[in-house]
């Protein structure tokens, strides 16, 4: 994600949609924290959410420096949400769905 984040780009890809890219991040930090979480115990998906966000303000301002893009205070608001609707989609870990019997 890191270096797609880098590429020089002139044009999003997609529809003609004002925000369009803040869609993107926000989707795209969603998969991956989502990602992420499904393998990280849940004590620990605050610190992981919150390396995901030093992530995006990184890319963010890596970005200053690559021709055709830019950093935005709006782009690193929408990776937090997306961070958030990621954390929300795998509220528990995997083993909580799965029936374990009772010890006799």
């Amino acid at each position: 994600m890191s270096i797609l984040s880098l590429l020089p780009l002139r044009e999003l890809p997609g529809p003609a949609f004002s925000h369009l890219d803040k869609l993107y991040h926000a989707a795209a930090y969603a998969v991956l924290m989502a990602w992420c979480a499904c393998a990280t115990p849940v004590a620990r998906r605050a610190r992981l959410a919150g390396w995901l966000l030093v992530l995006g303000v990184a890319i963010e301002l890596a970005q200053r420096y690559v021709p055709y893009r830019s950093s935005s205070l709006g782009d690193g608001l929408a990776d937090a949400l997306g961070i958030v609707i990621g954390a929300w989609l795998v509220p528990r870990p995997y083993a909580s769905f799965v029936a374990v019997p009772s010890p006799k």
